[in-house]
C-alpha cells in the first residue's frame, strides 16, 4: 500500500480532506465540512469518509516533517 506525501498533509492543514481509497491521495479538499460535501457531490462520489487535518504545528512532531 502506498502512502500519502507527509508534504500533501502539510499543505492541506486546517481543512477537511476526502482521502482515495488506498489513502495514497486526496480526491477533495474543504474548509469545512459543506463545503467538503458540495464538491463530493459534484464529482458524484457518494461513499467517502471526511476527516479533518489538524494544524501540523501543534499536532506532528518535527521529526515526521
Amino acid at each position: 500500500m502506498k502512502k500519502i506525501d507527509i508534504k500533501k498533509i502539510v499543505k492541506n492543514q486546517n481543512k477537511y480532506v476526502v482521502l482515495t481509497k488506498d489513502k495514497s491521495g486526496i480526491l477533495v479538499v474543504g474548509a469545512s465540512i459543506k463545503e467538503t460535501e458540495k464538491k463530493l457531490n459534484k464529482l458524484g462520489i457518494k461513499d467517502a469518509v471526511i476527516t479533518y487535518i489538524p494544524p501540523v504545528d501543534k499536532y506532528m512532531s518535527p521529526l515526521c516533517r
